[in-house]
């Protein structure tokens, strides 16, 4: 009876643990701010670079469609520069770039993406923590893929009296194509927007800012509208492969979290009790 009486205590031992090892599965953050997330920025850019390995029949004539209107409007640039350049004046156009251009340059965007980041770790919402990282990759590696394009492709900027058609070449230190502050700003709406499919709003509100930075670089006069085009191309481009690879890298996390943890459920029956051990 003794020996009976230890067994049971035994039993109610390990059902105890087993509930108390009942707890939620752990919510994986993946980027987290540190060395790892650091070192992603050479994946994410490899990632990115070959997207077109991994590009499918639609997504092969979406950007055939995007580089053809991309070439009917360069052979428009010096008609559509001309009409937007008599929308303002000189001065309202330097009023309008003053605000337009801190969704490009970083004065903005920078500061709304770390505060993002604060609020997901102070509220625990992993989702945002992500896409605040994700955000800022994609700044990173957008202002380093326009200023590669910048530097081979050599055209001059409209105020530098030079026509749409003068192109110099690599590291002739002309940098109009394409325009930096439209791919960067493209390039964390596309983020954001993705990383909140479910918030309609969001979407737009972030599309909708790159859309005003956009507007204001050919309202300055500082790119031609094929320059502006091409940069929101670009940014799209660099934010989708950005996306994609956190995205990735998050579910590999979470499949091995998967297949290396145990679950403990106890298990009571007639005349039995004891604990179920799942891996």
């Amino acid at each position: 009876m003794d020996f009976s009486r230890q067994i049971f205590r035994i039993q109610l031992l390990f059902v105890f643990l087993a509930l108390v090892m009942q707890l939620p599965a752990q919510n994986i953050c993946n980027p987290q701010a540190d060395g790892k997330y650091l070192k992603s920025y050479w994946n994410a850019g490899v990632y990115t670079l070959t997207q077109p390995a991994r590009y499918k029949t639609t997504d092969w004539l979406a950007a055939a469609g995007v580089a053809g209107s991309a070439v009917l409007l360069y052979s428009k640039d010096q008609q559509v520069f001309e009409f937007f350049d008599r929308q303002f004046s000189e001065s309202a156009a330097k009023d309008f770039t003053r605000f337009s251009d801190l969704g490009g340059n970083g004065l903005l965007t920078l500061p709304v993406l770390g505060g993002m980041y604060w609020a997901g770790a102070s509220h625990s919402d992993c989702r945002l923590k992500e896409a605040s990282l994700a955000g800022l990759q994609a700044f990173v590696l957008s202002a380093g893929a326009a200023w590669l394009v910048k530097s081979l492709a050599g055209r001059p900027r409209p105020n530098a009296a030079y026509e749409s058609d003068d192109w110099f070449g690599p590291f002739s230190g002309h940098d109009a194509f394409p325009s930096g502050h439209t791919t960067r700003a493209f390039a964390v709406a596309t983020v954001l927007a993705g990383y909140y499919k479910d918030k309609v709003w969001l979407g737009i509100t972030a599309y909708g800012l790159a859309a005003f930075t956009a507007s204001g670089r050919l309202l300055s006069g500082e790119h031609w509208p094929s320059d502006v085009f091409v940069g929101m191309a670009l940014g799209y481009v660099v934010g989708r492969g950005v996306l994609k690879f956190n995205q990735k890298q998050k579910q590999t996390a979470q499949n091995s979290s998967s297949a290396t943890s145990l679950t403990f459920s106890p298990v009571i029956g007639p005349q039995q009790i004891g604990v179920m051990i799942q891996f």
